[in-house]
């Protein structure tokens, strides 16, 4: 796929494209849904191809933002991470989010310490996070309370095993 050059000349105006941007990322709509939705509830009659423009030509415009997101992120003194599902068709990934008191970052990848150590390179704060074992390498790691008042409410095998060790 070539690059994109932005210009100031284009036929989709910020607002609308920020419309078409959150109809595929957020409402995860293809290019004919977004089309097809454009044309029956505002009466706009644009190409697959404008849609398919218009979304890389927001992606290339927003790209030197990841950079800045990332470098905010990285100097947090406090983080706060974790992930869920996100299926993308027949693929199987994840939606997860970094958020600090002054940033927030989604990032949408597979699970696995790869986007953790793509994402957080010589992050040296604390990470508020669940239990999951991909988190654990952080030195500075605190437990998220929800997940650690869900574990004592409902104890896994494992964790019933090693209790029952304290009281011997």
């Amino acid at each position: 796929m070539e690059p994109v050059t932005l210009s100031e000349w284009r036929l989709v105006g910020p607002g609308l494209a920020a419309l078409i941007v959150a109809l595929h990322l957020r409402f995860r709509m293809s290019r004919r849904r977004m089309r097809e939705f454009l044309h029956d509830w505002l009466a706009l009659s644009l190409s697959v191809g404008t849609l398919d423009r218009t979304l890389r030509e927001a992606a290339a415009a927003a790209a030197p933002l990841e950079k800045d997101l990332i470098e905010a992120v990285v100097a947090s003194d406090l983080l706060h991470a974790d992930e869920t599902s996100w299926p993308q068709g027949a693929e199987l990934l994840w939606l997860w989010v970094f958020s600090s008191a002054t940033v927030t970052l989604f990032v949408v990848g597979k699970r696995g310490p790869e986007v953790l150590d793509r994402i957080l390179p010589g992050f040296t704060g604390w990470l508020m996070s669940d239990g999951w074992q991909a988190y654990r390498h952080f030195p500075r790691r605190l437990r998220c309370w929800a997940h650690l008042t869900r574990k004592a409410r409902s104890p896994d095998a494992r964790t019933v095993r090693l209790a029952e060790k304290v009281g011997q």
